[in-house]
This record gives structure tokens, C-alpha cells and sequence, in this order.
């Protein structure tokens, strides 16, 4: 069970640069009842499926395993709405039109999240439709555990849910065998980014994006941020794309660009005889960013700064490599972060040549 107050600390919008990361539950979830693979934290999946696009490094995206179905990734596209539209028809029950008012919000962004309900709602009936004419099983909804919120932290989550979503199709689009299926999936994922940015500027007034591109994860990477928030799934759901979560990886809120920062995750759970054969990704808009622990047994690495990259949203993982981040690669993580950013500073905007 994840703690009200852990909810409440790890979901705030910091000062300029500070974090805000979704806490990681030590539970061991069960995805489906009819998995391909046993659905548990793992470190050592065989999938060669990267969760980067890059530009500057030498990781680049691989299309996955292809043993994975369209209907395995079209239902777990429909695991991730479902669990979308139980935070926001939760979320909404709980929070009236007067408490965003209370909370110091206008009454338009209560309204907006009423459609983003029914955004994520027509893309179940959507994915529910195609499964259907596929003549596939359909994956019901799971039980979850959103915790104790405020608004404010009620709309953090948001922005995060909707980044990761964006994450989560960018990642998963390359898995699908049948072409005809892009247009639907890319229609959703660019609705999920637009929510994400509406969320960021107009009601956080933060960064309204991260850079050029969005960062893709691959399911096992998504549902390792997922299985925070699903308590048990039904046992008689079909398969999906994601088969297990890796390791949780915690990270302090108060990480900043710069700072020599205390990563917590279990060693002893990995493969890794000390910290030296493990390093720390940063998957970011321009690109991934590798670090090394400060050493062999000491679990505080320096975070890039902000002029090296690391701003607006950045998933943090611990890998086994130094140049790929990939599912075999992958040990810990990923945990988003968000760190806003100043675009009319001299060397930020240098990132982003015209």
C-alpha cells in the first residue's frame, strides 16, 4: 500500500529545477491471468526492445520482440485507458467544481478534465471496437489504489499520467504487425500529448514540452510506472505486450540538475556483483545521458545539468550498460521526473537550435 503522505510529497511541482517523481510500491502484481511470462518485478527480461529514441547517443529504438501479437498491444494500450479512466472518474467524484475553486483553480479546468474523461473513454470504445472486429479476448479493467489526493496533487498525477501515456504509444507503435492500425493508435497518442501539454502550461504554467521529440518506453518499462497504481487485475484477462515490472527505483523529490543525488533500489535483487557494473540512464527529449554511480558501493550519482539536457520530463533508470537502454539492459525503473525549465535562458535555449 503506498502511504497518503508519500502521494502527497512525491507528486508536487517543487521550486524552478526540483523534481517531482510517482512514488515506487514494492508490490509484486499480477497482470493478467493468462500471461505468457510470470508478471513480476524482474531485471533481466530477454526482450531487445529499447525504450530511447536518441539523438545523440548510441542507443536507437529496435521494433521489439516479434512474438508479440497486435492484440497483446492493443490490449495493453486498453489496461493503460482503463486505468486513465478510473484515476479521472475518481479523481472527478471526489473533486467538485468548488473544490478546484477552493484549491485556487478556475472553473474551466474542471470542466476540461470532464473531457479528458470522456477523451479517454472514447478510446476504450475505440480499442474495445477493434479488438472485437480482430475476434480477440478483451482485457477488463483492474482494481487500483490511487491513494489519498488534494486538487493539486489530483492534477500532478495528471500530467504525469498523460507524459507517460504519450510515452507508452510512442513506445508501443512500432509492435504492431497490421499498418492499419497506426492512424488510431497515432490519433490517440497526439491526444494524450496535447492533454499533457493543456495540464503543464495552462494549469501548472510550466514547461508546455520537453523538446523535439517524446521519449518511448516500452510496456514492460510503462507497466513498471503502472503497477504503482493496479492493485490485481481479473484472472481471466487475455495476455498483454507487457509481461513483468522491473525493480522499483526511488528517488528523493528534492533532486536537482547538478546535484549529487542518493538513488534506493535493491541491489541484492539484480545480477550485479557491486554498483560498478551498473550505471544510471537519463531518457530525455534530446537524448539519453549515462552516469556512473561515485562508486562501487555508494548509490549516489550526479544528475546532468540542466545545460547538459536534463529538463522538462526525464525517466531515470539503472542499466547494465553504458550505451543502450533496452529491456535486457534495463535493472531499475524507469521513474519520471519533471524538471522545469527557464526557455529564455541564453543556454537553454542553445538545446534547441532553429
Amino acid at each position: 500500500m503506498i502511504k497518503s503522505a508519500l502521494f502527497l510529497s512525491a507528486l508536487s511541482f517543487f521550486s524552478f529545477a526540483r523534481a517531482y517523481t510517482i512514488p515506487q510500491s514494492k508490490r509484486t502484481i499480477n497482470i493478467v491471468g493468462k500471461a505468457r511470462h510470470s508478471a513480476s518485478y524482474d531485471s533481466s527480461s530477454s526482450s531487445s526492445s529499447s525504450s530511447s529514441y536518441n539523438s545523440s547517443s548510441s542507443s536507437s529504438y529496435d521494433p521489439g520482440s516479434s512474438s508479440i501479437t497486435d492484440a497483446e498491444v492493443l490490449n495493453y494500450a486498453l489496461t493503460l485507458e482503463h486505468l486513465e479512466v478510473a484515476f479521472y472518474t475518481q479523481g472527478l467524484a471526489n473533486f467538485s467544481a468548488d473544490a478546484f475553486a477552493e484549491a485556487g483553480f478556475a472553473a474551466a479546468v474542471r470542466a476540461n478534465y470532464d473531457e479528458i474523461l470522456s477523451h479517454e473513454e472514447s478510446h476504450i470504445t475505440l480499442l474495445q471496437s477493434v479488438l472485437e472486429e480482430m475476434g480477440a479476448d478483451i482485457v477488463q479493467a483492474c482494481t487500483y489504489d490511487f491513494g489519498s489526493v488534494d486538487v493539486a496533487s489530483f492534477i500532478a498525477m495528471s500530467a504525469a499520467f498523460e507524459t507517460v501515456g504519450a510515452s507508452a504509444y510512442s513506445g508501443a507503435s512500432n509492435l504492431l504487425k497490421r499498418r492499419s492500425l497506426l492512424p488510431a493508435a497515432s490519433s490517440i497518442l497526439s491526444t494524450e500529448a496535447r492533454q499533457s501539454t493543456w495540464i503543464q502550461s495552462t494549469v501548472q504554467h510550466l514547461n508546455p514540452w520537453s523538446g523535439a521529440f517524446e521519449v518511448p518506453l516500452t510496456p514492460n518499462q510503462i507497466f513498471t510506472i503502472a503497477s504503482n497504481f493496479i492493485v490485481e487485475c481479473p484472472s481471466s484477462n487475455p495476455p498483454i505486450a507487457a509481461t513483468h515490472a522491473f525493480l522499483p527505483l526511488s528517488i528523493p523529490t528534492t533532486a536537482t540538475p547538478g546535484a549529487s543525488v542518493q538513488l534506493s533500489f535493491n541491489l541484492n535483487e539484480t545480477s550485479a556483483s557491486d554498483l560498478s557494473d551498473l550505471s544510471v540512464a537519463f531518457l530525455t527529449s534530446n537524448g539519453t545521458i549515462f552516469e556512473q554511480f561515485s562508486s562501487s558501493d555508494s548509490y549516489n550519482v550526479t544528475f546532468p545539468t540542466q545545460e547538459e539536457g536534463l529538463l522538462g520530463t526525464v525517466f531515470v533508470l539503472v542499466v547494465n550498460s553504458t550505451k543502450d537502454v533496452t529491456d535486457s539492459t534495463t535493472v531499475a525503473g524507469p521513474t519520471p521526473l519533471m524538471f522545469p525549465f527557464n526557455a529564455t535562458n541564453p543556454q537553454i535555449e542553445a538545446l534547441f537550435p532553429n
